[in-house]
């Protein structure tokens, strides 16, 4: 989740520069309406501010201030696609306004086009060389595309220029800590605290860091130096960081409290509902009550929270009703497991520029509904409640039996099941995860077969384990990033699964297999335990830091060969 801090000058302040420019067209056909859009603006009515622009841009479809009023409406609203292409209105009238090059990059970076981002903040610090926020916001758009080396140079450059600015120093600690150079973060968020040190990006960058880097007391307290400074905008990124430090510690208590700051507006790109009933409240009464439960992260978190949905049967009663939304992948084996309840698929839509969650197919009036990763903290509160966790989503018995007499005719060697990789790889996940080569070692270890549960495309690293002389047996007909039920048999027909944190080893977990998991050197699940407790049967081999897996899958290899050799 992206903290809104990271964005560059947003649309009200973008409003107040328009004022001069503004009161310079008061004579022009468009004038009035200008004037009138502009004082819509700073009242906060961004739809009537957006009308009175367009009547602007249809007096003079050249007025560049029009186009630009236009723009900051929209944008103000959400509509950030409509945004974009007032912006471009708005450029092409005027070409050589650095700041529009500035708007059309902050624009592109919020609909997640990095590498457009990046190009049009390139053209705004050519403008303005010497500017060190265009040159943090071309070093934030070139880390959302990955591009790490030329983030790096431009803030180094900017750096040479003028070493006292904390806000380069920030940005290029937070360039390293997504990329996965710790260490080197941390000395430059120092730097940049020592130049401010109230600094609130800087301390939530310096959380983030010194939580990887094992150091939970020192980022618990640059979480209470940043709420104590943080404005209304602020907050919620402090207080997410900060739950993600105490989960870390086993505070689940003060931990999923703060949780809750993950859904807040203030974040980017997080979801809002359209649900029926009153959000559900953890103090909230259950007893004879109708909840909607509806997921609302990845589809290995929704498995995951999922271990969840037995306490709140239980808590229902025989008067209550659930009504579970989930990924559409989920729906069948979600239905079996949960016979009780009524299983439908959410559904997402981009309103106002933001994702909107609905449950069409839920079809009942419920008196509360639940984000899924809420109910933790009534159900989960300290990891004794993790007692009866195991094995709470059951594969179609017919689908599992088929899979083992199939995986018995291979060999007579033990299976196990790999997965090493996950879809999402944007922003700091990438980090998260050894390369394919990294396994080459576990590939050789003697006496047991190997199968794929990997999802998505793995061909080339299936090919390059066969030029390893290993064959990783891949179930035939077998949709692994679709057909969650069959990947759910299959997993239920291994011996032991082996992998990275992701919905592979999730529902393998969720359905009572054995489960070790190569795990970067911070992982919150974890809450603090040995091991993950929301699945009793796993076992967890971390890294000393991140990109030192050599070591990782040295252990599981020796543990796989001491197990089954």
């Amino acid at each position: 989740m992206a903290p809104k801090s990271e964005q560059t000058i947003g649309w009200k302040t973008q409003a107040e520069r328009l004022r001069a420019a503004v009161a310079a067209s008061a004579g022009s056909p468009a004038g009035a309406a200008l004037q009138a859009a502009l004082k819509a603006l700073a009242a906060g009515n961004l739809a009537l501010a957006a009308e009175r622009a367009r009547e602007a841009v249809r007096a003079d479809s050249s007025c560049a201030v029009g186009w630009r009023l236009l723009a900051l409406g929209l944008e103000g609203q959400g509509e950030m696609i409509a945004a974009l292409e007032a912006y471009q209105a708005a450029h092409e009238a005027d070409p050589a306004a650095a700041d529009l090059l500035s708007d059309l990059s902050r624009l592109a970076a919020s609909l997640g086009s990095f590498d457009v981002a990046a190009e049009f903040a390139a053209r705004a610090l050519a403008a303005e060389p010497g500017s060190a926020p265009l040159a943090g916001q071309l070093a934030m758009a070139l880390r959302g595309a990955h591009r790490y080396g030329e983030a790096i140079e431009v803030l180094r450059a900017a750096i040479t220029a003028d070493a006292g600015d904390a806000f380069l120093w920030n940005a290029l600690g937070s360039v390293l800590l997504q990329q996965g150079d710790t260490d080197n973060a941390l000395i430059f968020l120092d730097q940049a605290l020592t130049l401010e040190p109230g600094r609130v990006e800087a301390l939530c960058n310096r959380a983030r860091a010194r939580l990887e880097l094992g150091d939970g007391t020192g980022a618990l307290a640059d979480c209470a130096a940043a709420l104590a400074r943080a404005s209304a905008g602020q907050r919620s990124e402090a207080l997410f960081i900060r739950a993600l430090a105490r989960l870390d510690s086993g505070d689940l208590a003060g931990g999923w409290a703060d949780y809750e700051a993950r859904l807040s507006p203030d974040l980017a790109r997080t979801p809002s509902f359209s649900l029926p009933g009153r959000r559900w409240a953890a103090g909230d009464g259950l007893d004879g009550k109708a909840l909607l439960v509806v997921g609302e992260q990845g589809l290995g978190d929704e498995i995951m929270f999922a271990g969840v949905i037995p306490d709140v049967t239980e808590a229902l009663g025989a008067g209550g009703t659930l009504s579970l939304a989930v990924a559409p992948r989920l729906v069948e084996l979600f239905h079996r497991s949960f016979p009780s309840a009524r299983v439908s698929a959410h559904e997402t839509a981009t309103v106002a520029g933001r994702p909107l969650r609905t449950a069409p197919g839920a079809g009942v009036d419920a008196d509360f509904w639940a984000p899924m990763g809420s109910l933790p903290r009534r159900f989960r509160p300290d990891l004794a409640s993790f007692e009866r966790a195991a094995g709470y989503l059951r594969p179609d018995p017919g689908k599992a039996e088929a899979w083992r007499r199939a995986l018995a005719a291979i060999d007579g060697r033990p299976k196990i099941g790999l997965s090493w990789k996950s879809m999402k790889t944007s922003g700091d996940r990438l980090k998260q995860y050894p390369a394919f080569d990294a396994w080459e070692r576990l590939l050789a270890t003697p006496g047991v077969s190997f199968v794929n549960l990997q999802y998505g495309d793995c061909g080339a690293e299936l090919a390059r384990a066969r030029d390893l002389g290993v064959e990783i047996w891949n179930p035939p007909g077998l949709d692994l990033t679709n057909d969650i039920d069959g990947a759910a048999a299959l997993s239920s027909a291994v011996d032991l699964v082996i992998g990275v944190g992701n919905a592979s080893t999730n529902l393998a977990g969720a359905v009572g297999v054995p489960v070790w998991i190569s795990a970067a050197p911070f992982a919150w699940p974890r809450l603090g335990a040995e091991n993950y407790p929301w699945f009793p049967k796993t076992r967890v081999f971390a890294a000393a830091r991140f990109g030192d897996w050599g070591p990782v899958v040295d252990a599981i290899a020796q543990a796989l060969g001491a197990r089954f050799g």
